[in-house]
C-alpha cells in the first residue's frame, strides 16, 4: 500500500472516531440533564415497583388524569416521600423473604422464628396498604370529579392485578391444574 493511501486511511480512521467520540461525550450530556425515571424497586407490580414505574411515574398520572400545575405542585408533596416508604418496606420484605426461605432451608428449622417471620411480613403487607390507602386518599383530595372516576379506575386496575399476582385457587398458573400441586407465592 503507498505511503500517501495509507495515511489517508489514517486520516480518515481518526476523523470517524473523533466524531464518534464527540456524539458519545454529547449524549451523555444530554441524558444527563434529563429527567431521569422515578426510584424503583422490584416486586409484583404494585405501584412504585419496577414493572410498574413508568406506569405509575409522576409523568404518567399527569398525562392520564390531565392534571394541571397546581395540582401537580400539590402531587408532588406526598408523592416522594410515599415512594420512599413503599421502596423501604419492599427491601425488608425482600430481607424476610430470603431470612425466611434460609430457615425453611436449613436442617434444623426453627418453627417460632418462621412464625415470627412471617408475622413481621405480614405487619409489612399491612403497611404497605395502609401507605397506600393514604397515597390514593390524598391523590384523591387534589383530583376534581371526573379526575377521581378515573383515579378509581386506575387504582382499581392496580389492585386488580395485586389479586392475580397471588396465584391462588384451581386453574391459576399454579393452581391444581392437570394433577398440579398448589404452590403458595404469597410470601
Amino acid at each position: 500500500m503507498k505511503p500517501e493511501n495509507r495515511t489517508r486511511i489514517m486520516i480518515w480512521a481518526i476523523v470517524v472516531l473523533a466524531v464518534l467520540n464527540i456524539t458519545t461525550i454529547l449524549t451523555i450530556v444530554y441524558h444527563r440533564h434529563e429527567p431521569g425515571p422515578e426510584i424503583t424497586v422490584p416486586g409484583s407490580g404494585t405501584i412504585g415497583e419496577e414493572n410498574s414505574s413508568v406506569r405509575f411515574s409522576g409523568r404518567w398520572f399527569r398525562d392520564e388524569l390531565d392534571l394541571s400545575a397546581e395540582q401537580m405542585n400539590r402531587f408532588r408533596e406526598f408523592n416522594p416521600s410515599f415512594r420512599r416508604n413503599v421502596r423501604d418496606i419492599n427491601l425488608e420484605l425482600n430481607d424476610l423473604r430470603r431470612l425466611m426461605l434460609i430457615e425453611m432451608s436449613s436442617p434444623d428449622s426453627d418453627s417460632a422464628r418462621l412464625n415470627s417471620l412471617a408475622d413481621s411480613v405480614g405487619n409489612l403487607h399491612a403497611d404497605l396498604k395502609k401507605h397506600t390507602y393514604r397515597y390514593y386518599m390524598n391523590f384523591k383530595n387534589i383530583c376534581t370529579g371526573e379526575q377521581k372516576e378515573k383515579l378509581d379506575r386506575m387504582f382499581g386496575e392496580m389492585f386488580a392485578a395485586d389479586v392475580q399476582t397471588g396465584h391462588y385457587g384451581p386453574g391459576g398458573p399454579y393452581g391444581r391444574r392437570r394433577g398440579r400441586r398448589i404452590i403458595d407465592q404469597s410470601f
